[in-house]
């Protein structure tokens, strides 16, 4: 097996720059970036103690080194995955705006991404759950490094979706309980439904938004277990559709439709996390991120700002969360794990 190319050990450097423990590393690691979308500052418990629903994701910054000043590279869904990918703001790379179902482009096909540089070093790719860099030709994940890919193209607004289904444009902002407003929330569907992808091939449409979550666990750890038994290092990129409406998962007594869907997201985090050390624990990076914050219009669907509500911003009857500059739009939730490398126990305060 080769060794990293200087561009890989830059962008990883980049990403863990004062983080590495004294350590030697004997072999190239693994690495899984898990982006949760749409997710508040203040949706992980560790952050904001009135958050009650991520024990997996705290015990996981209490095992690793949690980052408290760390912000996405924009407040929107497209240009945030391309600059992840790129290491490259949008003014750079060209993603500025969200891609559309419509759309024709994608990514810039002269950008490079992080897992085409791992891919020639003999790492095995998967990305896993949104991709929203373009869905046509040449934009595919199979196209842009990835050997796998299982998913859907785009935001699970975008088209027809199951139950509960609201909150798809051009439906009111905010979720309503009434019959009217089931009646009317049937004209909200867009034309084309949500497709879920498997490489270049649609295996259901629309996708099932309820059974998504244990969908994408199960596929990630088919993935690592096929590059396990080939003896390769892998690089997963596990883009989750949690929190972004349509929330997937039914309240419960005890619970409102979005703790019940954090609990879920939590639950998937901590399954990662598990399969992972199964296969050898400290052979693996796992970073956990938003890709921006949480999408205030949707009121009781958005998650938790923690102390970034903007308060001048809201007095003006705007808001502070996404699509805005503003901390809740970029500040997001970020943890780095790895047993024996990272720090365990550490907060962050850095300015990433």
């Amino acid at each position: 097996m080769g060794t990293l190319s200087p561009r890989t050990v830059l962008v990883l450097t980049v990403v863990l720059a004062g983080l590495w423990a004294p350590c030697v590393v004997c072999e190239q690691p693994n690495f899984i970036v898990i982006l949760a979308d749409d997710v508040g500052w203040g949706d992980l418990g560790a952050n904001w103690a009135e958050t009650k629903e991520t024990p997996h994701l705290d015990q996981l910054a209490a095992e690793g080194t949690r980052f408290v000043d760390f912000h996405s590279a924009a407040s929107i869904c497209s240009p945030s995955r391309a600059s992840l990918l790129t290491g490259r703001l949008g003014v750079r790379n060209g993603v500025t705006h969200n891609f559309a179902i419509t759309s024709l482009g994608g990514l810039p096909r002269n950008e490079t991404t992080l897992a085409e540089v791992l891919q020639e070093v003999g790492y095995s790719t998967g990305a896993i759950g949104k991709w929203h860099l373009g869905h046509h030709g040449q934009h595919h994940p199979n196209s842009r490094g990835f050997d796998y890919y299982f998913g859907i193209p785009y935001s699970n607004d975008m088209g027809c979706t199951d139950t509960p289904g609201y909150n798809l444009p051009p439906c009111p902002s905010c979720p309503r309980h009434s019959e009217a407003y089931r009646e009317t929330r049937k004209k909200c569907y867009m034309e084309v439904a949500l497709p879920l992808f498997e490489n270049v091939t649609i295996i259901q449409q629309p996708v099932n938004l309820s059974s998504l979550a244990t969908r994408y666990v199960e596929e990630a750890a088919r993935f690592i277990q096929q590059a396990s038994d080939n003896r390769r290092p892998f690089f997963l990129y596990l883009a989750l559709a949690h929190m972004h409406v349509p929330l997937g998962v039914p309240p419960s007594p005890s619970t409102s439709t979005y703790g019940a869907s954090l609990s879920e997201m939590d639950a998937l985090v901590g399954q990662i996390k598990q399969i992972a050390d199964s296969h050898g624990k400290g052979n693996t990076l796992l970073w956990f991120a938003g890709d921006n914050g949480p999408w205030a219009q949707k009121c009781e669907l958005a998650g938790r700002l923690g102390p970034f509500v903007g308060a001048w911003q809201r007095q003006k009857g705007g808001s502070s969360a996404k699509q805005t500059t503003w901390e809740g739009g970029h500040r997001v939730p970020a943890l780095a794990y790895w047993p024996g490398h990272i720090p365990a126990k550490r907060t962050s305060h850095a300015l990433l």
